[in-house]
């Protein structure tokens, strides 16, 4: 009887650890990962992304224009074929051409000189005004933002929408002076810019020449 006991019990013990050898994923060999095709498209994606920014100039967090709306936001991503900007929370899709990078040195200077006239106002001073703010913008397609990107044909066009991006961007600045550099050549954009004064922004800012390719915009 004992004899039999030990042999069943050996026979449990036996069963309990083949039982535990088979069990699934003891012992196991790890199984390798494959990388997600999701994940190598993001980095793909990226890459480009971070090669077309670098190409343009852009760099992501500066600020931005849009050029049909004047709305102000922030460049949040670059694609291959579009960007992302932030407006107000909200992310939108935009190309190359829907916007200018604002210049920040202006726009500081901007910011100071104003901030600096209305302390000396605040302090009841009578020390004279300062002279207004003066920049100067050049249209030739070499120097706006993406200006490569102006299709064959209608490169006068996407000079005239830079000029009126950067009128809208310092309108509210009476007595800004801008003198946009349109050059010599045969006189097509500085007629056109000068058009577009008298006959759309004659109540906001008047033109007069300035010295040979240059015509001085001021903000009424």
């Amino acid at each position: 009887m004992m004899d039999k006991y030990n042999d069943f019990s050996a026979l449990k013990a036996l069963k309990k650890d083949l039982e535990e050898r088979d069990a699934p994923g003891r012992d196991a060999a790890p199984v390798p990962q494959k990388r997600s095709r999701t994940v190598i498209h993001k980095l793909k994606e990226q890459m480009e992304g971070e090669r077309v920014a670098k190409e343009r100039g852009l760099r992501p967090g500066c600020s931005v224009t849009l050029m049909d709306s004047n709305d102000r936001g922030i460049l949040r991503h670059v694609h291959k074929d579009c960007v992302e900007i932030e407006i107000d929370g909200l992310l939108f899709k935009a190309g190359f051409s829907d916007f200018v990078v604002n210049n920040a040195e202006e726009d500081s200077k901007l910011v100071s000189s104003i901030g600096g006239r209305h302390k000396r106002k605040e302090q009841g001073t009578d020390r004279p005004q300062p002279l207004p703010n003066e920049i100067s913008v050049d249209l030739h397609l070499e120097k706006i933002p993406s200006g490569y990107d102006a299709p064959k044909g209608f490169e006068l066009p996407y000079q005239l929408e830079y000029f009126k991006s950067i009128l809208h961007k310092y309108m509210k600045h009476r007595g800004m002076r801008i003198s946009f550099i349109h050059g010599v050549g045969d006189g097509v954009l500085k007629d056109a810019i000068r058009k577009e004064i008298d006959e759309v922004y004659a109540l906001t800012c008047y033109w007069t020449p300035g010295p040979a390719g240059v015509t001085i915009v001021t903000i009424r």
